[in-house]
């Protein structure tokens, strides 16, 4: 069985999320935080020292959209769009939009921000014309992001959206990234993956 290598509010969570909107079998190795300090022995499934991390059929993978991906293709979901799909450019773009663009800003607020009001001013600046391009996405009142289905692109965005409101960035997240976020909040499979220990 497929182990997930997950802890809190990590990005293990678009793992298990992806896990539980598949319907994919999995067991959690609980792990304490940060995992090369508590768990040495982590570092020879993932050399980087960093969660997530699976374990499938001897094969270890570490990066946490890679994942998605792979267990997507191998349970035959439909949480990537092809590139003969309409939609493929907005899910490639903001696939990794949400991890590189997005969460950089939110990074920052939670590191510096409590100690460096500059920094916490910029990553505000920064983060506001960032979250401009999802609400430019919703704009036409699509409910998600690319292909007109729940894609790994959401779980990309919809995780940095949520770290952004644990980040003190919550109150600068326009309306309709808003309604979006709380949408993906209120599915099934996200409420099983964040109730997951």
């Amino acid at each position: 069985m497929l182990k997930v290598y997950a802890s809190g509010a990590t990005r293990s969570r678009r793992v298990l999320w992806a896990l539980e909107e598949l319907g994919a079998p999995y067991e959690v190795v609980a792990m304490k935080f940060p995992p090369r300090i508590h768990h040495p022995e982590f570092l020879a499934i993932s050399p980087a020292g960093a969660l997530p991390a699976i374990e499938d059929d001897g094969r270890a993978v570490i990066e946490s959209l890679a994942i998605c991906e792979y267990v997507n293709r191998k349970h035959g979901g439909d949480l990537a769009v092809g590139p003969d799909e309409p939609g493929y450019l907005d899910y490639l773009q903001l696939l990794h939009f949400g991890e590189s663009t997005l969460s950089p800003p939110i990074g920052w607020a939670r590191r510096f921000g409590p100690k460096l009001p500059a920094a916490l001013e910029e990553a505000r600046e920064v983060f506001g014309l960032r979250v401009a391009v999802v609400e430019r996405a919703l704009a036409d009142g699509r409910e998600f992001l690319a292909a007109g289905r729940l894609t790994v692109a959401d779980i990309s965005v919809g995780y940095s959206l949520g770290l952004a409101g644990l980040s003190g960035l919550g109150d600068i997240i326009p309306p309709a990234a808003l309604a979006y976020e709380a949408r993906l909040k209120a599915r099934p499979a996200y409420q099983r993956a964040y109730a997951v220990p």
